[in-house]
Parts: structure tokens; C-alpha cells; sequence
């Protein structure tokens, strides 16, 4: 009895003793994520092709000529190459097709521009093939990293790859402020040929191999890479419990045929896979729908709203391009840290899902408060202040037809001899009214202060409702960004069966990008007739109805996840 308890006592310590080599972990991990990187740019360069247009034929034009079809053509794509060729297969496919489209972009600087045909036909070709690659590499990326992962480490080394994504958009809007061309998309070409180049010395993803006969050899070494002596016999055995697991389940699943038709239906005849298919697919929607996303032609309203908006037109589009840089550059990059912090801490994932969708409904309430109580976003030009008070008024605000629309950033655009002089009288919302001045040639004018007003070129304030709209805005993205926007692609990357996982990824991974191009048009056309205000309460009511579905259908570990299986697995050997 003393030696059986000896035993046990050994094999214990022997389990608690066999870690992975979490250098080469790091290593494999941080390459793979370099698609997440791309993934980003690539986003970041569609924001701000988008921010800046004025009508709905531009952004479908726009749609055409930056391909962001081509991204739904790879996801639908992707799954059926992840499936068929393999994960390793499939991200060398996405940097070749990534690097190809660059390069074909580059071409266009050595093309007489006389050749406009030939021009805009070489441009859609290469966003193109950039885009089907992008919509490869954004499934495939969270999906090679979940199958070598250890179990203890899987979602946190799935949601670096998210902080590559988040610096990805960063990156690219604060290079690109002032302007979008296709030679700054090109730039993608770079990261890609070197994850490819890296690429090429890696194995093939573990689960996947297992998935096929006769490449058990294959698993080995690449255990023996990433995993000490003595665990990879217990690692291999855990991986073939767990594919043993996925068709040997309570529904009698059954793979037969090698025809990934005929697995999609097999797999569809078990109501467990039918709701994991149903989840995740949701879930991909619904990151577009009540996503930050959403909000690409309200956010510069906000910032203006609070004081920061241009006093030259001709800097608007670089003033609507940094404003996006703050919520879809800054905030999701730390959204990314931030979802990293909380899946290390052990939080479940729908838990965060739930805080998450709290906090953002927290926030845009915030915000549809502000826009309710105070629709105007800078102070008014009072007509008696500025011809009763002073005598110098502005020339533009006296010949103009619509003088009572005027405000601040009106009077300090009409012309650069004028100005705005704030009142010191505030009505029941804190809102104050001023005169429309022109400036002295020392570009002050003295009228204005020396009645102790301030005096206003540049930048219009607006009262007490500029921080409480910044820090709205603020909770509302950064709570996007560290749970919902990352979540969904981490349970679709684990929750499917190793045989049409990426099948099923690759089919949420479309449905993503169909509902971000649908929402990118319903939000530039709801801005237009609606305004932010209408945008803020239809969120807020999909919210509503989110957080409730969330709370109802989405399990912590629905249907087949490896992270938690494989775990299970592991403690049983």
C-alpha cells in the first residue's frame, strides 16, 4: 500500500514537473501573430477609406475599388482550406496572396498615369488579392495558435495575437492622418513576406495532422519542439483522446467519407455541433452590430462636441482621421492588454462577454444622454451680442442669410479675420451664446477681452459636456475592445470539431465580415438621416437585446472546447 502511495505521489510530481518550453511557445506564437498584425493594418486601412466619404454611391464605389469583398470571398474560402490543406498551408496561401497584391500595388508608381483604365483595373486587382488574403489570415491565425497551445495558456496566447490587431490599426492611422493611399496598404506586403519566410521552418498544427491517417510522426516532432522529453508522450495522448472525444461523442458522431461535404452534413446531424455552429456565428454578427464599428462617422462628432474640432475645413479630414485613431487605434490596442490581463486573472469568457456588453451600454446611454439634453455641439452666435455690444462683427456674419444657425465653429471658419467671443451669461443645460468679432491685426480682439470674455480661433469648447462625452465614448470602446471584439474569435477558434473546425471558423469568419460591411453602409446612412443620437439608441437597444441572448444561449465551454478538454484529458492520464 506505502508503494502504491509512493507511486501515485511520483506521478504527481512528474505531472506538476512537465512544462512546455514556453520560450519556443512565445516564439511560435509571436510569428503566427504577425497575421493578427496584418489583419489590423488592413482594418485600419478601411476605416479611414470610409471616415472620410460624403455619400452612399462613394462608399459603394469604395467597396469595389479597396476590395473589401475579396476579405468575405477568403473567409468563405478559408475554411475550406484550413480543412483540406491545413493550418500551416493555409497562412503561407494568405502572406503569398498578401504580398502579391502589394507588390502589384507598388507597380502602379511605374505605370504612366495617362493609363487610367489599366490603372484603376491593376488597383482593384491587388486590394483584391491583399483583402482574400486578410480574410484568410484572420481565421487562421487565432486557429493554428489555439491547436498548439497548452491548455492553461491557449486563450492568452490566442489574444496577443488580438494586441498585433490592435497595434496593426494603430499603426496604420497614425502613419496615415492626413491621408489614404494604396502604396500605404502595400506597406502590408512587408510583415506578411516575413511571417512567410518564418513560416516555412514551422510544423503543422497537431490537431490537424491527428485529423488525418498515418502522421502520427509528424506530431511527435513537433511536440518534441515545443514540449519537454517526458510530456510529449502524454501531450500526444491527450491530443488523441481529444479527437477521439469529438467523434466518438454522445451522438455517435460519425466522419464518413473524406469528401468535407459529407463531414459538414455528418457533423450538422448533431444538435450539440448545430448549436456551437449557431453561437459562433452569432457571436461574429453581433461584434459588427453592436461594435465599435459602428460608430465610424459619430466618432468625430464626439470629439468635436468636446472642443477639439478644426478651425479650417481643410484640415477636417486629418481632424476625422486622428479622432479615429484615439478610439479604433489607442483604445483597441488597449483593449487588447486589457482582455489579456483578464484571461490570465482566470475571468470566463462569458463573464467578460457580459461585463463587457454592461459597460458598453453604460457608455452609449452616456452618450445618447448628453446628445438628448444638449443637441448642439458648440455655442451659439447671438445676434444682439454681436451687433448691439460691439461694433466690430464679423462682415460674414452680417451679409449671411442663416445668421440664427451660426455657432462657434461657424464664426471661426467664416473667415480668418474673425472670431468668437464667449459669453459669460449660461442658460439651464450650461449652455452660453457669444458674438462673431472680427480680429485686431494682432489677431485679438481687444473689445472682447477687455470685458474679461475669452477669445476663440482655434479650437471651439463646449461647456460642461466636453469630458463626460470623451469619458463615454472612452468606456464604450474600451470595453469593445477588451471582450467582445476578441472573444468571439477565440471560441471559434477551439469550440468546432478538429474536422470542420475550419469549416465552421471560416463560415463565422464570413458571416464577420458580411455584417462589417453591412453595418459600415446602415451607420453611414442612419448618421446621415438620424444623426449620432439615432445610431446611440438603436445600439443601446441591440445591446439590450445582446446581453440577454448572451446571458441565455452562450455556455462558458459550449460544445467541443479544447481547452478545457484537453485539460481534462491531461488530469485523467
Amino acid at each position: 500500500m506505502e508503494e502504491d502511495k509512493l507511486d501515485e505521489e511520483r506521478r504527481g510530481e512528474d505531472h506538476e514537473t512537465l512544462k512546455p518550453l514556453l520560450s519556443v511557445i512565445i516564439y511560435f506564437t509571436l510569428v503566427v501573430s504577425i497575421g493578427g498584425l496584418v489583419f489590423g493594418y488592413y482594418i485600419g486601412f478601411i476605416i479611414s477609406r470610409f471616415a472620410v466619404l460624403n455619400d452612399l454611391d462613394s462608399i459603394l464605389h469604395e467597396t469595389i475599388k479597396a476590395g473589401l469583398i475579396g476579405a468575405i470571398l477568403g473567409a468563405a474560402a478559408g475554411g475550406w482550406i484550413n480543412d483540406c490543406l491545413g493550418r500551416k498551408r493555409s497562412i503561407l496561401i494568405a502572406d503569398a496572396l498578401i504580398f502579391i497584391g502589394a507588390a502589384s500595388l507598388v507597380l502602379l508608381l511605374f505605370i504612366d498615369d495617362s493609363a487610367l483604365f489599366s490603372n484603376y483595373c491593376l488597383e482593384t486587382i491587388g486590394n483584391m488579392l491583399i483583402s482574400s488574403g486578410i480574410g484568410i489570415i484572420s481565421m487562421t491565425s487565432p486557429l493554428y495558435i489555439s491547436e498548439f497551445s497548452p491548455p492553461k495558456l491557449r486563450d492568452i496566447l490566442i489574444s496577443i495575437n488580438f494586441i498585433f490587431y490592435g497595434i496593426g490599426k494603430f499603426v496604420f492611422m497614425y502613419r496615415d492622418s492626413s491621408r489614404t493611399t494604396n502604396y500605404a496598404i502595400a506597406l502590408a506586403g512587408i510583415p506578411a513576406l516575413l511571417q512567410f519566410q518564418e513560416m516555412m521552418s514551422f510544423p503543422e498544427s497537431p490537431m490537424w495532422l491527428l485529423s488525418k491517417k498515418d502522421r502520427e510522426n509528424e506530431v511527435v516532432r513537433f511536440l518534441r519542439r515545443i514540449y519537454t522529453c517526458c510530456e510529449v508522450g502524454k501531450e500526444l495522448d491527450a491530443f488523441k483522446l481529444s479527437i477521439k472525444k469529438e467523434t466518438d461523442n454522445e451522438d455517435e458522431l460519425s466522419y464518413s467519407g473524406s469528401n468535407i461535404f459529407c463531414k459538414i452534413r455528418s457533423a450538422w446531424s448533431s444538435p450539440s455541433i448545430r448549436k456551437q455552429f449557431v453561437v459562433g456565428t452569432a457571436l461574429q454578427f453581433v461584434q459588427q452590430l453592436v461594435g465599435l464599428n459602428a460608430l465610424i462617422f459619430c466618432i468625430p462628432n464626439i470629439h468635436r462636441m468636446s472642443g477639439f474640432g478644426p478651425s479650417d475645413p481643410k484640415d477636417d479630414i486629418t481632424f476625422i482621421k486622428t479622432s479615429l485613431l484615439a478610439n479604433f487605434g489607442l483604445l483597441s490596442m488597449l483593449g487588447g492588454f486589457c482582455c489579456t490581463l483578464c484571461l490570465m486573472a482566470r475571468f470566463g469568457k462569458r463573464k467578460m462577454l457580459y461585463l463587457s456588453i454592461c459597460y458598453m451600454l453604460g457608455g452609449v446611454l452616456g452618450l445618447s444622454f448628453i446628445f438628448i439634453v444638449s443637441p448642439n455641439t458648440t455655442e451659439a452666435v447671438s445676434r444682439s451680442q454681436s451687433t448691439i455690444y460691439f461694433n466690430n462683427t464679423c462682415l460674414s456674419y452680417i451679409t449671411t442669410e442663416d445668421a440664427d444657425s451660426w455657432d462657434c465653429l461657424t464664426c471661426i471658419r467664416a473667415s480668418s479675420g474673425c472670431g468668437f467671443c464667449r459669453g459669460t451669461h449660461y442658460d439651464i443645460l450650461g449652455q452660453s451664446s457669444g458674438a462673431c468679432l472680427i480680429a485686431g491685426t494682432n489677431g485679438i480682439s481687444e473689445a472682447c477681452t477687455d470685458k474679461n470674455r475669452s477669445w476663440i480661433t482655434k479650437y471651439c469648447e463646449y461647456n460642461i459636456f466636453g469630458q463626460p462625452v470623451l469619458i463615454s465614448s472612452a468606456i464604450y470602446s474600451l470595453s469593445y475592445s477588451a471582450s467582445l471584439e476578441i472573444i468571439p474569435w477565440i471560441m471559434n477558434s477551439q469550440m468546432h470539431p478538429t474536422e470542420v473546425r475550419g469549416i465552421y471558423g471560416g463560415t463565422a469568419a464570413t458571416a464577420n465580415w458580411i455584417s462589417f460591411l453591412i453595418i459600415i453602409i446602415l451607420s453611414f446612412f442612419f448618421t446621415k438621416t438620424g444623426g449620432p443620437l439615432f445610431i446611440f439608441l438603436l445600439i443601446s437597444l441591440s445591446l439590450f437585446f445582446v446581453s440577454w441572448w448572451i446571458k441565455l444561449f452562450v455556455n462558458e465551454n459550449i460544445g467541443f472546447s479544447i481547452s478545457t478538454r484537453k485539460k481534462e484529458l491531461l488530469n485523467d492520464l
